[in-house]
């Protein structure tokens, strides 16, 4: 499983937040499977599983959330796997398949008392220039004679093509059809004409912290596609249809900000850190070491912070540091970095 995006990917970040979100998945769920099967779900029982199951090299392309389901009292998998290309790529319905035995693995790897395995139904959210034509299934990727269909495997998924579906049928709560527009008007470039329609929808949600939450996801999706002509649009659009609207872009650019600090700081520790060591190298590891420690500390107050303080033993035992030298630098202890010695064998 792939917990890591090698690459920022904003159409995977802004897919992942929305769908994260019980409202907008059951929404979605209820709305675009099929009747025969959502009449037999038990909606209280949704939960949203966190692994990926996307592979390293394709995580540019593609994005995915599975969620856990009661159907008919027999826990289901429902398996969303977000395509976001140029292209059609006649290849999805293959990695759906990879991805699905992953599934499968892992469910096997925690559960090893039971005798059989849930059900996944698959689902693929298309967004892109081309009309999806594809068969919904694997079938026509293979070549074969008469009577050899019954060695290939098959299966069905459910398709939405986001990009090329008529407005008037985009159904759901307000949240699922927010989040449904912007994903079929971003990839024409025509999302900033359809700002209006788009934020007097968000204008209609009752709840201030479900559309302060929601605007957020929003804005870092729009300011992550947009030059600086466009954030223009974006901010005359947002006071015009949002109550506060710029108070609330404000209090959410204040966020990004010390977000960043937070991040540059990190990394100023990183920084400051590694020249350290590598110096400590040259002229004497542990004078070295000491005024290393010293800069990453004043340009980013390293104390307080565990999370750097494990990336930093990370770093100190790929240099080959001992875990006394370890101990004495970042005030970890010895089982935690006696943890992070294991991870890498």
């Amino acid at each position: 499983m792939n917990k890591e995006k090698s690459l920022f990917n904003p159409h995977d970040k802004f897919f992942k937040e929305s769908f994260s979100r019980k409202e907008i998945a059951c929404s979605f769920i209820k709305e675009y499977l099929p009747d025969n099967i959502c009449r037999k779900l038990n909606f209280k029982t949704l939960t949203i599983l966190k692994d990926s199951y996307i592979d390293k090299e394709l995580a540019e392309h593609f994005s995915d959330i599975l969620y856990s389901i009661q159907l008919s009292g027999k826990q289901t998998f429902i398996y969303l796997l977000f395509e976001h290309k140029s292209y059609i790529d006649p290849w999805t319905g293959f990695q759906l398949l990879r991805n699905m035995v992953k599934i499968w693995e892992n469910y096997r790897k925690q559960n090893k008392n039971r005798k059989k395995l849930p059900v996944i139904l698959p689902v693929v959210i298309y967004q892109g220039k081309q009309k999806w034509d594809l068969n919904e299934s694997i079938g026509h990727l293979f070549e074969y004679k008469e009577n050899m269909e019954y060695y290939i495997p098959e299966f069905k998924s459910e398709v939405y093509d986001i990009s090329h579906i008529p407005e008037e049928e985009i159904k759901g709560e307000i949240l699922l059809r927010t989040h449904l527009l912007i994903q079929k008007y971003s990839i024409t470039g025509n999302i900033y004409k359809k700002l209006p329609q788009i934020f007097s929808l968000l204008a209609s949600v009752f709840d201030q912290k479900t559309k302060t939450e929601y605007l957020e996801t929003l804005l870092r999706y729009l300011s992550s596609i947009s030059d600086t002509e466009q954030l223009d649009i974006i901010k005359t659009e947002m006071d015009q249809f949002i109550e506060h609207g710029g108070e609330i872009m404000t209090t959410i650019a204040e966020k990004w900000i010390q977000e960043g600090i937070e991040k540059g700081i990190e990394k100023g520790i990183e920084k400051g850190i590694e020249k350290g060591i590598e110096k400590g190298i040259e002229k004497g590891i542990e004078k070295g070491i000491e005024k290393g420690i010293e800069k990453g500390k004043l340009e980013g107050k390293l104390e307080g912070k565990l999370e750097g303080k494990l990336e930093v033993a990370k770093k100190m035992i790929q240099m080959g540091l001992n875990i006394e030298q370890i101990i004495e630098i970042t005030g970890l202890t010895r089982n935690e970095i006696e943890r992070l010695i294991n991870k890498r064998k």
